[in-house]
């Protein structure tokens, strides 16, 4: 019951900080606060992963993007402090970028994907593992692999509020997942 209490309130909170980021985001491309120009064309949730695309107009040119994000909202206020993913398409490949807040510091080991208690992947390079990281190219196809066979996504650090934390985010739908962002993507012409 207690775990149950703990998933619902992640997904509130997760709720709570994507309705204040939109809010936040929502100028227009001089800084003017208006309302989004993004219009969300499509919508999939896997759990707490979304595959999204939207698109926005600007005279008689129509952009659009997609995207898969996973916001894990992990300590709320007075303390809030949270970590996200985005994978976006991009010219030679994908786009793997993690945002984690400034001040985080992750123990030895602490951004790994397992498979059950083997560890299949881990980051170590120092940047990512001090500040918001991307990865590119053939390092994002690698990542995305090894997201694809793992079952859990693992997490251990100390927050910029000095707090020790451990975060589990669930791959065990995210071939689902980027299934649904390719035939997105590709249907519009964002992915070769």
């Amino acid at each position: 019951m207690k775990r149950l209490l703990s998933k619902i309130m992640r997904i509130l909170l997760s709720i709570f900080f994507l309705t204040v980021a939109a809010a936040a985001t929502a100028q227009d491309r001089e800084g003017n606060n208006t309302p989004g120009e993004w219009v969300v064309t499509h919508h999939a949730a896997f759990g707490l992963w979304d595959s999204m695309c939207d698109e926005r107009v600007t005279g008689d040119i129509k952009e659009e993007r997609c995207y898969i994000r996973y916001v894990d909202v992990f300590s709320p206020r007075p303390n809030f402090a949270a970590q996200f993913v985005f994978v976006t398409p991009e010219q030679d490949g994908y786009k793997v970028e993690f945002g984690v807040e400034r001040g985080t510091t992750f123990v030895t080991g602490g951004f790994q994907i397992r498979n059950g208690n083997d560890v299949i992947w881990q980051n170590n390079r120092k940047r990512c593992l001090l500040n918001a990281c991307s990865f590119i190219g053939t390092d994002a196809d690698e990542l995305l692999a090894a997201m694809q066979a793992g079952d859990e996504f693992a997490f251990a650090f100390n927050d910029r509020h000095g707090a020790d934390q451990t975060l589990s985010w669930d791959l065990s739908a995210f071939a689902d997942i980027l299934a649904d962002f390719h035939t997105e993507s590709r249907r519009r012409g964002l992915l070769g």
